[in-house]
């Protein structure tokens, strides 16, 4: 943490989770001014009693108290523009009173010439400057008064002249520094909304070049594979491997590539009634079909309640998946341990906080962690990709920080804890039995075993070509596939036939794989079956696999693969599993 930064962090006094950037920025600078005054005034008050100037002490120490009640309601309420606007009619009391008495040596009219700087940077550059001119008035008022006036401290002219040019020209420094670092801070903001813009440019851009690229790779290879089942000469044999030798490197430069970018994260939130833990361990069934042995997730259930809430489940699954699919990545324990634990740390009848610990039996390398919870920052992470180029939970922690919360790590006793807290709004029983449909059936396995020979298998593409090329590869395989060519038309066929495994498209007319894998999920929630669906696609993105999963599929593929891969997913998704 940089000395700026715990600086700041010193002026925070207390939680601020919830508060806006903006405002949080307000609160620290109130706070600060609120400090200095309350120092100030107590220095001054206690040379005012040495000097035994009583009344110089009272109106002192009575800032110095309503200084202090100001912070505390602060705090309470949250309410910077009150505060603000309290602290500026305090300091111009008390200024006033200083310029009327004189202080306690008579120089008291020294303070007013703070009185620009306090009130554009508490109030900002409009404000600030109206309410400086403002009191400009009451001093040129006070200082050219007739000596047998009520104030007590009388200013010869000279003198009056010259306290006010010398705060004209605070003011004037004050407005022009202010104004020029505004403007610096409005092109700081466009440029950073400029520079927003072109990465979104790019990142769409390669996200479809992607696609057009690995659409026609993953044509070459898989027709590669066919050619070269065939009965081939010698040198024929020799010219296919090369092509698909040839292919794969491209394969590699395309990956490269789109290491670079990653997809949008969708930043409105879908919010239903659900039930969390359910979600939790429908969610980790999806790991149970690529991780068969050596690798036990479980949720840590003890309390045996559910846990009834208001949110997006979606986005609670991403969050997982992102985080566990990378985890495995620095798997080092023969058997590895992973578990998910939900801890509630505040609860009122309409609100809950939770604290989720991701919990697994190894350390991460090249990273020292010790009891102390740490920050899962932008140093770590990058560290984690230099040590394994594919470790990416970029997705996880946008959607924790979006929720207002932050990733942190610790190592205790051989494991390794991840940790962020989630606030959510509580919601009874009855209202998540009412929401099941709409978030879908738990993701489960097929009613019985079905050999892959003997499957009905539903292909959703929407490519003429692409459609050929799979049931080439399969036509051997699989007895019956039926191709719908968008979402719309596969839910038809969906309604109508009974399909063992559903191989989706993503992009795709009038229908996405996505929405069609939703809608389908909403039916099986109401007839209580379950569909294996593998999304096959050319989003390849950081966050593409997580977004599929997510939406209930049970696999991912992105193209190219090799027909093998499919093969061997289908027939894992078609035999029974533990529920």
């Amino acid at each position: 943490m940089s000395l700026s930064s715990k600086f700041i962090g010193l002026f925070s006094f207390g939680n601020l989770d919830g508060c806006s950037k903006k405002v949080t920025n307000r609160i620290v600078v109130t706070n600060i001014f609120t400090c200095i005054g309350i120092i100030l005034f107590l220095i001054f008050a206690a040379l005012a009693l040495i000097n035994k100037n009583y009344l110089h002490v009272s109106v002192l120490s009575a800032a110095v108290i309503l200084l202090a009640l100001n912070l505390i309601v602060l705090h309470q309420t949250k309410n910077v523009y009150f505060s603000d606007n309290f602290i500026l009619a305090l300091i111009t009391l008390i200024f006033t009173y200083l310029l009327i008495n004189g202080g306690d040596n008579e120089t008291g009219y020294l303070w007013v010439f703070s009185y620009p700087v306090i009130s554009m940077f508490i109030c900002g550059l409009r404000k600030g400057t109206i309410y400086s001119l403002v009191f400009l008035a009451i001093i040129a008022v006070t200082v050219f008064l007739p000596e047998n006036s009520v104030i007590r401290m009388v200013y010869h002219n000279f003198l009056a002249i010259r306290i006010i040019f010398i705060y004209l020209l605070v003011l004037t420094v004050s407005y022009i520094f202010l104004y020029f670092q505004a403007q610096e801070d409005k092109d700081t903001i466009a440029d950073l909304a400029e520079l927003k813009i072109d990465n979104k440019n790019k990142d769409e851009f390669i996200s479809k070049l992607s696609h057009q690229i690995r659409t026609p790779l993953n044509n070459i290879m898989v027709l590669g594979d066919l050619i070269s089942a065939t009965k081939l000469d010698e040198n024929q044999k020799d010219l296919v491997e090369s092509i698909l030798a040839s292919t794969n490197n491209l394969v590699n430069v395309v990956n490269s590539i789109v290491k670079v970018s990653a997809v949008e994260i969708d930043e409105k939130l879908n919010k239903i009634n659900f039930e969390l833990l359910s979600t939790l361990k429908s969610t980790l069934k999806l790991f149970h079909y690529q991780y068969s042995e050596g690798i036990n997730i479980s949720v840590n259930d003890n309390n045996k309640e559910k846990i009834n809430i208001n949110g997006d489940p979606i986005r609670i699954k991403q969050i997982f998946l992102n985080l566990i699919e990378n985890i495995l990545k620095f798997k080092t324990a023969e058997n590895c341990i992973i578990e998910l634990s939900v801890i509630a740390l505040k609860e009122t009848q309409t609100q809950i906080e939770l604290v989720f610990l991701v919990s697994f039996n190894f350390q991460l390398p090249a990273i020292n962690l010790t009891d102390e919870k740490w920050l899962l920052g932008d140093g770590m992470l990058n560290q984690l990709n230099l040590f394994n180029s594919t470790f990416d939970i970029s997705i996880a922690k946008k959607l924790v920080e979006l929720s207002g919360s932050r990733i942190f790590a610790s190592f205790i006793n051989g494991v390794t804890h991840f940790e962020f807290q989630l606030k959510f709004q509580k919601t009874p029983a009855e209202k998540v039995a009412q929401a099941e449909a709409k978030i879908g059936a738990p993701i489960g396995v097929p009613a019985k075993s079905i050999e892959l020979r003997d499957a009905n298998v539903l292909l959703v593409e929407d490519n003429l070509i692409n459609q050929k090329i799979v049931v080439l590869s399969l036509k051997h395989l699989v007895s019956n596939i039926d191709i719908a060519n968008n979402g719309k038309e596969a839910l038809d066929k969906f309604g109508n036939t009974k399909f063992d495994i559903i191989l989706m498209d993503i992009q795709m007319p009038i229908m996405d794989g996505i929405t069609a894998t939703k809608k389908i999920r909403e039916i099986e929630a109401s007839t209580h079956t379950h569909t294996p669906i593998i999304a096959i696609t050319a989003n390849a993105l950081s966050g593409d696999k997580e977004i599929c999963l997510a939406a209930g599929m049970n696999d991912y593929i992105s193209k190219p693969f090799q027909i093998e891969t499919l093969v061997n997913k289908m027939k894992e998704l078609l035999k029974d599993g533990k529920e």
